[in-house]
């Protein structure tokens, strides 16, 4: 069973991402939207922290975590 936590809305105005946990793994990742609201990658935190993670989307947000490579 999975399930959304939060949302991040990317600063720069491209995408946002959504923070999940997945309780079959107990493992959280986050997914990666564009601003048509597409998916376009999913990031897995085995053995992370709740707190790593948010870190991880608040920094994509900011845009201090980059993902220049998967945008084409």
């Amino acid at each position: 069973m999975n399930k959304r936590i939060a949302t991040y809305h990317a600063d720069n105005g491209r995408g946002y991402c959504e923070l999940h946990v997945d309780y079959k793994e107990e493992m959280f990742y986050l997914k990666y939207f564009d601003d048509n609201g597409k998916q376009f990658f999913t990031e897995e935190y085995p053995n992370k922290s709740m707190r790593y993670v948010e870190d991880a989307a608040e920094n994509w947000a900011a845009g201090i975590k980059k993902l220049d490579m998967l945008y084409g």
